[in-house]
């Protein structure tokens, strides 16, 4: 009898260490979403700019489409499918040309805010020329945390990061 009971304690300790750090490790592991997402709408971004959107004539080149999102239009706790190209989606336009499509269900709301759209584009001196944003509520209390990463376009042509990931209650 005295072997069980201590069994048990020894089972109860180990789950007292160890359940909260699975907990934080589950809830940590929803937010990476956000930051490989927002990289993967660089990374689209990033193309984009470097394309040439005129003709071999009239090249065009350091371009960025209109602002698109927030998509979806709320965020959830659970992961969700979302057809960002769907028509029916808002900025679904932009969406298709920048080709950013979240490879998986998603939790976080994404937008994609330049500072201008259109060609022949320059970063304002000591400044960024995008915003790439993911807004979640893990929880569903209705606090949001707030992930950005912002681009500034180089004087070769290159849209590069600024800065580090700002985030904002993480885990809220």
């Amino acid at each position: 009898m005295l072997q069980v009971a201590s069994g048990v304690f020894v089972v109860g300790c180990l789950l007292a260490a160890f359940v909260p750090r699975f907990l934080d490790e589950l809830r940590l592991s929803k937010v990476s979403e956000a930051s490989e997402q927002l990289g993967r709408m660089h990374a689209a971004a990033a193309s984009y700019f470097a394309a040439n959107h005129g003709t071999a004539d009239v090249p065009l080149r350091r371009c960025l489409p209109p602002a698109a999102g927030p998509t979806p239009e709320e965020p959830s706790e659970e992961p969700v499918s979302v057809a960002f190209a769907d028509p029916r989606v808002s900025g679904s336009p932009i969406w298709r040309s920048l080709g950013f499509v979240p490879d998986r269900p998603i939790r976080f709301r994404y937008a994609f805010d330049p500072v201008a759209s259109g060609c022949d584009l320059r970063s304002p001196e000591g400044t960024y020329l995008v915003t790439y944003r993911a807004e979640g509520d893990l929880d569903g209390d209705g606090e949001r945390s707030l992930f950005e990463r912002r681009a500034r376009a180089t004087e070769s042509g290159e849209l590069v990061p600024v800065g580090i990931l700002y985030v904002r209650d993480r885990v809220e």
